[in-house]
């Protein structure tokens, strides 16, 4: 990613450039309307769709929206344990206010999933995805409902299942995009972690065909709302109050203990990527965006909750740089340096560079992390270092060398070049 002169970075140029095509692959009210009719001749139970209700804000107004247009609906909510009692009871008053059927659904298996999750994700709100997911397909499948509706929002699509390429002018496909995400999904519940070792349910996807039999719906991807009119329609139509005690996410505690995580382990906040696309899609604006994101940490309260769950938070991650060369072979680590010390800010270069022959794509096309080489070495500006000579600088090449795992610290080292960061 590139920042230019004016603070816009290249992933908005890349948008700004492809953004009417995207507006095609989004729909309509009358669309979500023939979703309904299908899902009624469908269904062989009593419910048109079940919906996913967290208690958050984005969820609850979906929920009004979908019963203000007609769906039967059965809603589901996940209590991972650490659901907040204000949103619980945001969750109660709303299906009352509604008079439709709701569950609680649950697992014993929730702090291992939670655990899994922050190792591979360094955050919570994978493990919790996939596990309601996982109960929700079994659970309308048992039912007799064809559609599950979600309340992801239009800057979550493009973090987890859309890629700006995919609607560029000569290939722009809503349906090959469509396939290509039921694909995704397949996949998905079948690559193995937690989830799928731990939860019963999982066994309602050895049958391939229960894709067909229940689809999903993303509500956000037919109505379009900013955030200052669902909470204007939340406070005066509905009996959701925001939870005094969740932080920034309005339904879940443990929430803040990944977003920690994701800062400690990757450096950055886990909603940063989503939220930008919310500004993007004209979902957000900035301010809001940078205001919603603004959390405030306990560290206390963040140890007390990964102690529960079982975790120990990684070590501060190395700014990595995983790089392709046209005939192959190792490009000079200092070259390198030099060539991005001209475009980026001291702390936005690379710690490490790591040769790879093919950058590994996850099932949604987009570069998996996980499955990048880890770096074997550091790479000091002009080699080896210079041995440090007084105790103070003994003493401080010590913890230098505890806290960013290395070997040894020469005193003429640079604190960002060996992987060291404000956090």
């Amino acid at each position: 990613m590139e920042i230019d002169a004016t603070g816009v970075c290249s992933t908005c140029h890349e948008f700004a450039r492809v953004e009417p095509q995207t507006r095609q692959w989004f729909r309509t009210d009358a669309d979500l309307a023939a979703h309904l009719e299908t899902a009624r001749q469908r269904r062989s139970g009593e419910f048109d769709c079940l919906h996913l209700l967290s208690g958050g804000k984005d969820s609850t107004y979906a929920l009004y929206q979908l019963v203000a247009r007609g769906w039967k609906v059965h809603a589901l909510t996940l209590d991972n344990g650490f659901i907040s009692e204000g949103a619980k009871e945001n969750v109660r008053r709303t299906v009352a206010d509604l008079g439709i059927g709701h569950e609680f659904v649950t697992t014993p298996a929730m702090n291992e999933i939670l655990r899994d999750s922050l190792d591979r994700h360094s955050n919570v709100c994978q493990g919790c995805y996939k596990t309601i997911y996982t109960l929700a397909v079994a659970r309308a499948d048992e039912m007799g409902i064809p559609v599950i509706v979600t309340g992801l929002s239009r800057g979550q699509f493009f973090e987890t299942r859309l890629v700006p390429h995919q609607f560029e002018a000569g290939r722009f496909d809503p349906d090959e995009i469509d396939r290509t995400v039921l694909e995704a999904r397949r996949v998905y519940h079948h690559t193995e972690d937690a989830v799928t070792t731990l939860l019963p349910q999982q066994r309602v996807f050895d049958d391939d065909a229960v894709f067909d039999r229940v689809e999903f719906v993303d509500f956000y991807r037919y109505v379009d709302v900013d955030l200052s009119e669902m909470y204007e329609f939340l406070e005066r139509r509905a009996p959701w109050v925001r939870p005094a005690d969740t932080g920034r996410s309005t339904n879940c505690l443990v929430n803040v203990a990944g977003i920690s995580v994701h800062r400690s382990e990757r450096g950055f906040h886990n909603y940063a990527e989503p939220y930008s696309w919310d500004v993007r899609l004209g979902h957000k604006t900035r301010d809001e965006a940078l205001e919603e994101l603004d959390d405030e940490i306990d560290p206390e309260e963040v140890a007390r909750l990964l102690a529960e769950v079982g975790y120990e938070p990684k070590g501060q991650g190395v700014l990595t740089a995983w790089y392709q060369s046209r005939d192959g072979s190792d490009l000079d680590p200092d070259e390198l340096r030099a060539f991005l010390r001209e475009r980026l800010p001291d702390h936005a270069v690379p710690a490490a560079f790591v040769r790879v022959d093919e950058v590994p794509l996850a099932a949604s096309a987009k570069a998996d992390p996980d499955l990048l080489p880890a770096p074997t070495r550091f790479h000091r500006q002009g080699g080896e270092g210079v041995a440090p000579t007084t105790p103070t600088e003994e003493t401080l090449a010590e913890i230098w060398a505890e806290v960013l795992g290395l070997e040894s610290v020469g005193a003429t080292d640079d604190f960002f070049d060996l992987g060291g960061a404000s956090l």
